[in-house]
């Protein structure tokens, strides 16, 4: 009986396909005896190819039908069928068969009744050697998978035949099957809707099968499937889908006792799920992934439908298919493939860093026996003290107990946000769980080989030569901003300095990698919570890297979130006060500093005295020598390298570099009019040091740019650059062996050990500690347990502008303790739980580096008045002189309630709710930034993308091939017409004989568009290109989207 086959055609907005499909269908040598074209609302020219190609029938419907409706449409206005013989064959806008791919699937349908759907090899729209898909199955768990993918076709599959499914473009299926079993699932609008009716097709008995004589091209325009396009948005959809339609499918083909466990399992599998997509660095697929999950949850009208027209038409059990399911074996096969392919796609072309055949080690370890020589006074220390240092919580569980949103135990307490800087001390504490004060310890010994080894790296980003990069490395260490931070106590700044350089490591790969741009993500959190004043630079940066990204730009929009989960509550407390200038405000303790001017900062120093230069000439008593001239003139040689960038090869990547520079230092100047904490009776400015930070390392990167133009000249430069900056830095490189620097050994307490015993027994016994500040008052603080730490400080206290009326009675209890008067001071003592009264040392007078600290006259005043006076208290028991000042002891018991106790559950909703979501945004971050090589997803894609530019390639290799051909044939032809003689002009008509055949024949194709050997103008070969005007090499903003290490010359490191 002869088979009648009726071609449906699915298209929508697919004009630019649509014209070689209609060509390959009217080309087919078993011609269609019906062709129906259904046009889902196109508004291109879809509709009139349609039309002019003259189908059987035309049927214009909506834009939103998916392809099993479009068909399902088609199928409507067609006689029921009479036979076996009747043929339904599926084809959409994108689906092109070569010549014979009808008549190879109706011939397998024809010799074998038992084979209801046919399906033929799908090869790759632009690469017709390339399969693109062929045959498909399902794990034991339902996962799709496709049996063969983006293989080279060689003939190595030809032998299939029966498998679990094929594809929806190209299948043929007997019409009559198609009826009885309903077409495709209306709740499978893409993913799997093919998969999903040849199992059924299967399991009514019927047989499926793969014709590989059958060729089809296919553009995965998303009709007839889901879109293959490597956008990021069709990805995430795609993902959404396939994992929808497995869900939906697993609920259909699942026993009925099953479907409750099933349904209570979709949103913890989807959080399970989830971690994974992280770890396979498929961040997008996470919303997907509960998307689909609740679509799945909430679907029962669908899942009841599907189930009952799976369960009319079902005549086998699933045993029947089982030797067609790929087995567990071979998913364990197939996924380490993939891992395989991942890490290969994750390495990619990435360029070596070669750290220890490129000098990185060496850099690394010189940098850490200098940090040993300079710290040498420290050696030994298990805390240290001095400036912002204050030992840390005993125990990581009490530094961890510090973050977030709760009880802050400082002064008289309160309940707030923690500064995101506790976060980050946290973390620091737990590395060295068995004492966290000595993490501080480490901070300082590694500080110089960690500054060393992160500008090594960074500059790895710019250059391949090793004297480039630990020229770099060199500069970045002997910054004046990082060694002022050290020698004056300032652990978040020096944590700034140490971090930048990995934010530019990270931020520069972003752009080709999620482990990147999630690390990129951590260390700006980081930056920020410790110095939030770079936040506005930092975002600065941020918006130009997103306006340079190209189509990579959903890898750099997250990097600020975990930034921004970390000092929500921190945002929220002080929008409450008003007060958002204070979220700028340095974390940690306060601490005052000297003024500073604008081009002090300029040269890069963030305190006064030149770094130490001023009080040091004065010592030496150098005649003629003037510490404001001979700093700038030591650092002429930077400058004049910075400043030379912009004017040689790679001059735009030195303009990011000095967009930096200008960022810091705005930051600088204006950290220096900001005074937003105060401690007594001292305003405290933001530390300009971050700053100069941020525009130190744009400076460096200006030097390394220009260094690497320089080529073989840089080596005199770069040497003079590096020896006078260590003649700048020599007075704060010695700061501590000289004893300028305010950091020394200290104790893991900052009370007296008589305080610290009684702390034992009450761990949060109150002492009031009383400082004479330099104007003649006095700061009064309270201080629980066994002192105060640095974990504990909070910038809401130092920040904070109105007085409450406990801080007014404390500071009338403190006047009058500081003062004789015939107040009885045991009835405020207890109120207060004050145990012992604590009369500090005076407050110094801030000066730079280098030079004595002063107390005023008005302190040392103020100090003996209150030691008078607190001795004569007949409610103050003296207990002498310690190490932290003279100690008074009050006997009487602290009174029930009193001012400053712990309420219960102080953190309440609010803390539980910043605590949640802080913790999904940095676990999920953190999760994100472990390299663990591309997702499935993307190898997938890689793979299909380097199909294709492989074709692009070979393209342009052929018409390259086809120029030189035709140049060569033209140098023949001029060279046989410059050896013919010239016959003149006929005398008759005053022309040359051959000027009748110029002017009929038809020119030589592409000769007229092509200039002649000895018009074209001359190349220069690269040998003979002047070495210094080598090709100009891109910076990080060149190149966002894929950057690559410049090609340089080695140094020989190899």
């Amino acid at each position: 009986m002869h088979a009648r086959v009726t071609a449906i055609l699915v298209a929508r907005n697919g004009a630019k396909h649509l014209e070689r499909t209609l060509a390959a269908l009217n080309g087919q040598t078993r011609q269609p005896d019906v062709v129906i074209t259904v046009d889902c609302g196109s508004t291109d020219a879809t509709a009139a190819l349609l039309a002019a190609y003259g189908p059987t029938h035309f049927i214009s419907a909506d834009s939103d039908l998916t392809f099993g409706e479009a068909i399902a449409a088609a199928v409507r206005v067609t006689a029921p069928p009479e036979s076996d013989g009747e043929m339904l064959w599926l084809l959409a806008q994108d689906s092109a068969p070569e010549p014979g791919a009808l008549g190879a699937l109706l011939g397998e349908l024809e010799i074998a009744p038992s084979v209801a759907v046919a399906g033929p090899k799908v090869m790759d729209w632009h690469a017709r050697d390339y399969i693109h898909q062929f045959g498909q199955s399902m794990t034991p768990g339902g996962a799709t998978v496709t049996l063969v993918e983006s293989e080279l076709d060689q003939g190595q599959h030809d032998g299939m035949s029966d498998v679990l499914a094929v594809s929806a473009g190209g299948m043929l299926v007997r019409h009559s099957v198609w009826q009885r079993l309903g077409g495709f699932d209306p709740a499978l609008p893409s993913a799997d809707d093919s998969l999903d009716f040849c199992v059924r097709v299967r399991m009514a008995g019927y047989r499926v099968s793969v014709v590989a004589a059958s060729r089809i091209a296919s553009a995965g325009d998303g009709v007839a499937g889901p879109s293959g396009s490597s956008r990021g948005r069709a990805r995430r959809k795609r993902v959404r889908a396939v994992r929808a339609a497995q869900l939906h499918r697993r609920l259909v083909y699942s026993p009925r006792w099953m479907i409750p466990v099933h349904w209570l399992g979709l949103v913890p599998l989807a959080v399970f799920r989830s971690v994974g997509q992280l770890l396979q660095k498929e961040p997008g697929a996470v919303v997907g992934e509960f998307s689909a999950a609740f679509a799945a949850a909430f679907s029962g009208i669908r899942v009841s439908a599907a189930r009952r027209r799976f369960a009319a038409t079902r005549t086998l059990g699933w045993g029947s298919i089982a030797s067609l399911r790929v087995s567990s074996g071979e998913v364990r096969r197939r996924h380490a493939l993939k891992r395989e392919a991942s890490l290969t796609g994750a390495r990619g072309d990435r360029p070596e860093i070669r750290f220890f055949s490129g000098g990185g080690a060496w850099t690394v370890i010189a940098a850490a026996v200098a940090g040993v020589a300079i710290l040498a006074p420290l050696l030994g220390a298990r805390t240290l003290t001095g400036g912002g240092l204050l030992p840390l919580s005993g125990t990581p569980a009490e530094l961890w107990a510090g973050v977030g949103y709760g009880w802050r135990d400082i002064g008289l307490g309160f309940v707030g946000a923690a500064d995101p800087f506790a976060a980050v001390l946290a973390i620091l504490g737990s590395l060295t769980f068995w004492s966290p004060s000595f993490a501080l310890v480490l901070l300082y010994f590694l500080a110089l080989p960690l500054s060393a080894l992160g500008a090594w790296l960074a500059a790895s980003r710019l250059s391949h030569r090793a004297s480039i990069r630990a020229v770099a490395a060199a500069l970045w260490l002997l910054a004046p901003t990082f060694l002022s931070a050290l020698a004056a106590g300032r652990p978040a700044a020096i944590l700034v300095h140490l971090l930048l350089p990995w934010l530019f490591f990270a931020g520069y790969a972003a752009a080709r990698s999620w482990s990147a741009s999630a690390s990129a993500a951590l260390l700006f959190a980081a930056i920020v919570a410790c110095a939030p004043s770079l936040a506005p630079a930092l975002l600065v940066a941020w918006l130009v890297s997103i306006l340079a990204s190209g189509r990579a730009v959903m890898r750099y929009l997250g990097i600020p979130l975990p930034a921004v989960a970390l000092a929500a509550p921190l945002v929220w407390d002080q929008g409450l006060r008003g007060n958002w200038l204070a979220l700028l405000a340095d974390p940690g303790a306060p601490v005052p500093s000297a003024g500073v001017s604008v081009w002090q900062l300029m040269l890069g120093f963030p305190t006064g005295e030149l770094g130490g230069w001023t009080p040091l000439l004065e010592m030496l008593g150098l005649p003629g020598v003037h510490a404001s001239i001979l700093v700038p003139v030591l650092l002429i040689p930077l400058a004049l390298l910075a400043v030379a960038s912009l004017f040689l090869p790679g001059a735009r990547g030195a303009s990011f570099s000095f967009l930096a520079v200008l960022l810091g230092l705005g930051t600088a100047v204006a950290s220096t009019h900001l005074l937003l904490a105060s401690i007594g009776s001292q305003s405290v400015s933001i530390w300009p040091g971050a700053g100069l930070s941020v525009a130190w390392i744009g400076l460096v990167g200006a030097v390394v740019f220009a260094l690497r133009s320089m080529r073989r000249f840089s080596i005199a430069p770069a040497v003079s650059t590096v020896i006078a900056l260590v003649i700048v830095a020599a007075p704060l490189v010695a700061a501590l062996p000289l004893g300028t620097s305010v950091v020394q050994e200290g104790t893991d307490r900052t009370q007296p050990a008589f305080v610290a015993a009684a702390a034992r027994t009450d761990a949060r016994v109150g002492t009031l500690q009383i400082v004479p500040q330099p104007d003649g008052g006095i700061l009064a603080t309270i201080v629980r347990g066994d002192g105060a730490t640095l974990d504990d400080q909070s910038t809401l206290s130092s920040t904070g502008g109105a007085i409450s009326a406990s801080e007014r009675d404390l500071a009338t209890l403190a006047g009058n303790l500081a003062s004789r008067s015939g107040l009885d001071a045991a009835s405020g003592l207890a109120d207060f739980g004050i145990r012992f009264v604590l009369l500090r040392p005076a407050a110094v007078v801030p000066t730079g580096p280098g030079s004595a600290a002063s107390v005023s006259s008005a302190a040392l005043e103020t100090a003996g008045r209150s030691t008078t006076a607190l001795d004569g208290d007949a409610a103050l028991v003296a207990v002498g002189d310690t190490a932290f000042g003279r100690l008074w002891r009050h006997d009487a018991q602290p009174v029930a309630g009193a001012i400053g106790e712990i309420p219960r559950h102080a953190a309440g909703p609010l803390g539980l709710i910043f605590a949640l979501v802080t913790a999904i945004v940095i676990g999920a971050t953190v999760l994100l930034s472990i390299p663990a090589g591309a997702g499935p997803e993307a190898v997938r894609q890689a793979n299909r993308d380097a199909i294709r530019h492989s074709v692009r390639a070979g393209a342009r290799t052929k018409k390259a091939d086809a120029r030189e051909l035709k140049r060569a044939a033209r140098a023949k032809v001029s060279v046989v017409a410059d050896a013919e003689p010239d016959a003149g002009p006929d005398p008759a008509t005053g022309s040359r004989p051959d000027a009748a055949d110029d002017e009929g024949s038809e020119p030589d194709a592409g000769a007229s568009a092509e200039e002649s050997p000895a018009e074209r103008p001359a190349e220069e070969s690269p040998a003979e290109r002047p070495a210094e005007e080598g090709p100009a090499e891109e910076g990080p903003a060149d190149s966002a989207a894929e950057p690559t290490t410049p090609q340089e010359e080695d140094d020989g490191a190899k």
